[in-house]
């Protein structure tokens, strides 16, 4: 089958990006090194300049042309195949069994010239294996589909095969004993029927080369391939659908974002990112950053004109105090801007196994989400959110490097939702359903209230320290208001920990904020850890830590229920343990765990 080639707009978009590139290196080299030049060979920088930007230009964009032209991709049976590279040709192959997400992304030039870019995740893999850009819009969804359908076919394949293992040693005994009393004619037969199915396979194949993919157009030989049983109509194979009949792919949709739904998004949505840009932004903004600062620190005894030398401590104190706040509700305004123009006009579904998405406005992005590859379900809640009845539900795959900002193996399945409609979603991927959850006990609460006082009475004492240093400091009590909501924050995060055991699953919650209640599935268990630091050991606390194979990254643990009493931790150890040898067994039947115990100390 011959290779594909990008969209003809790629040519344009790498001869114009290469070709800048080649310009600019050389205008900034000319302006860096110019004098330098001239003072060794007597060649200005303007004429280094006058030489070298037109030479990188032509010599970028035709780097820019050539890597367009070297550039192939196709879509095989079994493996998605890549070809690149100008100087040292690459050609890789990705096996459809590997491949777990095909991305779909537009900016506003793509959406213009109805064009997209691909990005192929595959299990396991640290970034994107194989990126298209650009190919057209339609050619897009054409290769998203397919390799989903090849996928389903492959693993309803992998399936019919374990399924066929035990019926299939009995035929071969039968066989066995057949060839035995069949002799040299019967392997003449064989030959011969070999032959017959390798010239029909050969044929197939052919014709499913010249197929463009709609069923109307299906040209195969009726003599090797029935034209009713061409992919598409009744009768054929299909590749999503274990009964071997082909079948429409069906989409069945399950939500979508109305305005309100994007106003509570905005309103309840805050990321910690956007503190960067804003304090990026601060000094870009000038005068105006700083006029506000100053009206609003003013009226609590800030200073009226930022001066060094007219500055008091104290004033220093209040304008660093009112600082603060200014750049959590600027961060706060620019979190709402970024999740409606992330979220705009999101809409999930299912086709087949996988949850599909499409999102955004400016940046169009399209998806899925193989259900088999969930490893666990994260209902998220931050403080708003559940103040208006709201939660968004996140997933995390086995080895997704999302290349779309999906966090390292977390996608956001529903951004915001009504929360019973969440709960419904995660009953429906994963038989999920709210449960009462056991909280750790009371003592934990009084390790958060003593560990929330040292932090209070340390910055306390570092203030009283300086107020000894610096005459013109007087604030130094301040931060004593803090021991106030101590009490009230160690009981909010003590009500906000726990944990459950159901039939199927482990929950674990924690966080007040931003509550997140993950649940796994016992036969997703990779590790079952119980730890204590020497804090939690003084209290006959410790943690269990229920580890999948998406858990743990440098930006987000492992499912975590944290100061548990020390003697649950190695009981539910046992149990998960017991639970998961179960589930793999097949037996979904609930463990009893005391007769486990029993039976674990009488051998």
């Amino acid at each position: 089958m011959t290779m594909e080639r990008l969209h003809p707009l790629s040519a344009v978009l790498r001869v114009a990006s290469y070709g800048a590139n080649g310009f600019a290196i050389p205008a900034v080299l000319s302006l860096v090194a110019g004098g330098f030049v001239e003072a060794r060979v007597g060649v200005g920088g303007g004429d280094l300049f006058a030489v070298l930007a037109p030479a990188g230009l032509v010599a970028g964009a035709t780097f820019g042309y050539l890597s367009y032209r070297r550039f192939a991709y196709e879509l095989t049976p079994d493996t998605f195949d890549v070809a690149s590279g100008v100087v040292g040709r690459t050609e890789r192959e990705i096996p459809i069994r590997r491949i777990q997400n095909v991305d779909i992304q537009q900016n506003l030039v793509h959406q213009l010239f109805d064009v997209a870019v691909i990005r192929i995740e595959t299990a396991g893999g640290g970034g994107t294996e194989a990126t298209l850009s650009v190919v057209g819009l339609d050619e897009a969804h054409a290769l998203q589909r397919g390799i989903r359908e090849r996928r389903a076919r492959l693993r309803a394949s992998d399936d019919g095969d374990g399924d066929s293992t035990t019926e299939g040693a009995s035929v071969a005994d039968d066989a066995s004993a057949a060839g035995d009393v069949a002799g040299a004619s019967g392997a003449t037969v064989a030959d011969d029927a070999t032959a017959i199915d390798d010239g029909a396979a050969a044929t197939r194949a052919k014709d499913e080369e010249r197929w463009d993919g709609d069923p109307d157009t299906w040209e195969g030989d009726s003599d090797t391939w029935d034209e009713d049983a061409a992919p598409g109509r009744e009768g054929a194979e299909d590749w999503s659908d274990e009964r071997g009949e082909w079948t429409a792919e069906s989409y069945e949709p399950l939500l979508s974002l109305r305005v309100t739904d994007l106003l509570v998004l905005a309103a309840t949505n805050f990321q910690l990112g956007s503190l960067l840009f804003v304090l990026v932004g601060f000094p870009l903004a000038g005068d105006l950053a700083t006029n506000v600062l100053l009206a609003v620190a003013e009226p609590l005894g800030g200073p009226e004109s930022i001066d060094p030398s007219a500055m008091t401590v104290d004033q220093y104190v209040v304008l660093g105090g009112t600082a603060g706040p200014l750049v959590l509700v600027a961060g706060y305004v620019l979190s709402a801007v970024r999740a409606v123009l992330e979220y705009y006009e999101f809409e999930l579904g299912r086709r087949g196994n996988d949850l599909v998405y499409e999102r955004g406005l400016f940046q169009r992005y399209s998806g899925s989400i193989p259900t088999d590859k969930i490893q666990t379900l994260t209902v998220r809640e931050t403080a708003p959110m559940r103040w208006l009845g709201f939660a968004a539900l996140d997933v995390e795959t086995a080895g997704y490097g999302s290349g779309s900002g999906g966090g390292g193996g977390t996608q956001a399945a529903v951004p915001v939702a009504v929360r019973a409609r969440v709960t419904t979603l995660a009953h429906d991927l994963f038989e999920y359903d709210d449960v009462a959850l056991e909280r750790p006990p009371k003592r934990a609460r009084q390790r958060y209230a003593v560990r929330y006082a040292l932090v209070v009475l340390a910055v306390l004492a570092i203030a009283y320290g300086a107020s000894a240093l610096l005459s013109g400091f007087t604030l130094w009590y301040v931060p004593a208001v803090a021991l106030l909501v101590v009490p009230v924050a160690a009981h909010l995060k003590w009500v906000h920990r726990g944990y459950a055991l159901t039939d199927d699953h482990v929950v674990v919650r924690t966080g007040f904020w931003r509550r997140r209640t993950h649940v796994v599935p016992y036969y997703r268990l990779q590790t079952i850890v119980g730890e204590a630091t020497v804090f939690q050991r003084r209290r006959d606390l410790a943690s269990l830590v229920a580890d999948t194979a998406s858990s743990a990254t440098l930006a987000r643990s492992a499912p975590t229920a944290h100061d548990l009493d020390a003697d649950d931790v190695s009981r539910l150890q046992r149990d998960l343990r017991d639970r998961l040898q179960a589930h793999l067994r097949g037996d979904r039947r609930p463990v009893d765990t005391d007769a486990s115990a029993d039976s674990n100390a009488d051998a």
